[in-house]
């Protein structure tokens, strides 16, 4: 009996992932249910040969999620094509209406005005931040110091981290520090349907950023198109791998009083290709994990700023909700306060409907009622596989 292997198997499943992205998101929907039923298939089979409970957990966790895009496929839609079609039109594309949806005003893929955020706005991650202002803040703002230690200013930055904990957030906040130019782009931005399309679009990319004394490059989603050249692959995906490999060794501050910065995100650093991570690539890890006491209570502050009088006479108050949220991403606070306010809300409507006064705080009822109904997407098992990451056991 052949001996499973799980690495080879784990990278044919990256691959088939990726394939099925690509075929999708150009409107390939045959093929790409194809390739889906294929990882399907080879997800089970990891699920059914993994050794290590937290990465089986996050497996049977990507299991449901392969059978949930099926079936939305099956339903005639294809949620691939309507992501292009939102970032064709300069819709927010999941981050919100920042500065990066805009329409650019330099280049194909640069804006030339900053964010107007900066690490001030960001909530917690105090070890994040003091990362952030040693590789990237320092070598701009105190360029003597910098180089009597370093030769080059700038950084090539790995966040990893579970999904809707700020890492898009954090890479704005870092070009709203810099006052520089910068690109915020993620896989849709560098897949092409055409064969060596996507390469010379990350040439482009790279040389536009060259244009600027500072600049930030912010890859999104990089797993979705960077994962490791060792499995089933294809020829197109190894040169667009190839060409952005060679693109950012030689992205560098030189001689100039400028920084190059270069970061990239993913939810899934272990699919990585390896030779993403070496150095001068992406020799800078940083995890971006949950928030902290500080950082919920920043955010749970800024959900209720201007209707702080939403808690008087209320048996919840901001000490008690900032616990209660323990465990749960940015992403996830905001919408639960979200829930919560609308809970208080509709009480409010049923009572100027029957004449009463409508002034209704939100109760420790509205949140406990709503974290019972509310799945938090990020979970103990994928918080584990994290771990594990990091201690060089995935």
């Amino acid at each position: 009996m052949a001996t499973f292997n799980f690495e080879i198997k784990r990278q044919s499943y990256e691959a088939a992932i990726r394939h099925t992205g690509e075929l999708l998101h150009n409107g390939n929907v045959a093929e790409g249910k194809q390739y889906l039923q294929k990882a399907t298939e080879l997800c089970k089979q990891l699920i059914a040969g993994c050794t290590i409970s937290q990465v089986k957990a996050q497996y049977v966790e990507e299991s449901k999620k392969l059978a949930s895009l099926f079936a939305l496929l099956e339903s005639g839609k294809n949620p691939f094509a309507d992501r292009k079609s939102s970032t064709k039109n300069n819709v927010d594309g999941g981050r919100g209406n920042t500065a990066c949806q805009t329409e650019r005003d330099v280049g194909e893929f640069f804006s030339s005005e900053p964010p107007k955020i900066t690490l001030d706005d960001v909530a917690g991650l105090e070890e994040v931040k003091r990362q952030i202002r040693l590789n990237v803040i320092v070598p701009m703002k105190q360029p003597d110091l910098y180089r009597r230690y370093m030769d080059e200013a700038g950084c090539r930055i790995l966040m990893y981290g579970p999904p809707g904990c700020g890492k898009s957030f954090v890479a704005e906040a870092i070009a709203g520090e810099l006052g520089c130019a910068y690109a915020i782009l993620n896989a849709a931005d560098l897949l092409d349907k055409y064969v060596g399309e996507g390469a010379k679009r990350i040439v482009r990319i790279f040389k536009e950023a060259e244009r600027f004394e500072s600049s930030l490059i912010f890859f999104d989603e990089l797993d979705a198109v960077f994962s490791s050249r060792e499995g089933e692959d294809s020829r197109y995906s190894k040169d667009v791998l190839t060409t952005f490999l060679t693109c950012l060794s030689g992205f560098g501050s030189g001689g100039g009083k400028g920084v190059r910065v270069v970061i990239g995100a993913t939810n899934r650093p272990w699919a990585l290709d390896a030779a993403l991570v070496r150095g001068k690539r992406f020799d800078t890890q940083i995890y971006v994990g949950l928030p902290d006491v500080q950082a919920r209570r920043f955010l749970i502050e800024k959900a209720f700023k201007g209707r702080q009088a939403l808690f008087d006479g209320s048996d919840l108050s901001v000490d008690m909700l900032t616990e209660m949220l323990n465990g749960y991403s940015c992403a996830d606070i905001s919408a639960i306060t979200d829930k919560i306010k609308t809970s208080a809300l509709e009480r409010a409507l049923k009572k100027r409907s029957a004449g009463e006064s409508d002034n209704v705080p939100v109760t420790a009822e509205d949140a406990t009622a709503t974290l019972a109904a509310y799945r938090n997407s990020v979970t103990g098992d994928m918080l584990a596989a994290f771990q594990a990451f990091k201690n060089g056991e995935v």
